[in-house]
């Protein structure tokens, strides 16, 4: 070892002593900084919207699907930033409406749908009908008119609007 690299070594040992010593300390922290749980994220979701995250346990980014310029009761595409990009979900409705999510747009057999504070965390864990799986596959979503009495496939809305 040369008189040149001594120093730079010593210096090198100094700082990783130092971290080594510090890291404990930095690690409690950072566990004691608040931050939103998922469950929260998923409960902070508007009425009558189809919340839908990135990535799996309400994470990443957050899209949110209603009805606000959409009539209900129809398909419409999710939309550029979202199609096949969804990992987590949550319907939250007090009035009776579903949710439908697709495979595609427009919508065909590879369907299903999601009652009033329905939700899922990781859609890795569920499939279509056809039984692919759900993860990042999402094309198009509709919500239900208020007081449905059950589930039914929604009408095609029109292309130019965006729909399906």
């Amino acid at each position: 070892m040369n008189a040149r690299s001594h120093p730079i070594f010593r210096r090198n040992g100094l700082r990783l002593a130092a971290i080594a010593v510090l890291a404990p300390g930095l690690g409690l922290a950072a566990s004691a900084l608040p931050f939103a749980t998922p469950a929260a994220q998923a409960a902070s979701c508007p009425n009558n919207t189809l919340c839908t995250w990135q990535n799996s346990d309400y994470t990443g980014t957050q899209w949110n699907l209603g009805e606000i310029g959409r009539l209900p009761g129809y398909w419409w595409y999710v939309g550029s930033a979202e199609n096949d990009q969804i990992s987590s979900l949550w319907f939250n409705s007090a009035s009776g409406a579903y949710a439908y999510v697709a495979k595609d747009c427009p919508a065909d057999s590879q369907w299903t749908w999601i009652d009033g504070q329905g939700k899922n965390s990781n859609l890795a864990n569920a499939e279509w009908p056809n039984l692919t799986s759900m993860n990042d596959s999402i094309s198009a979503y509709a919500i239900g008119v208020s007081g449905q009495a059950s589930p039914e496939f929604p009408a095609h809305g029109s292309r130019v609007d965006g729909g399906c």
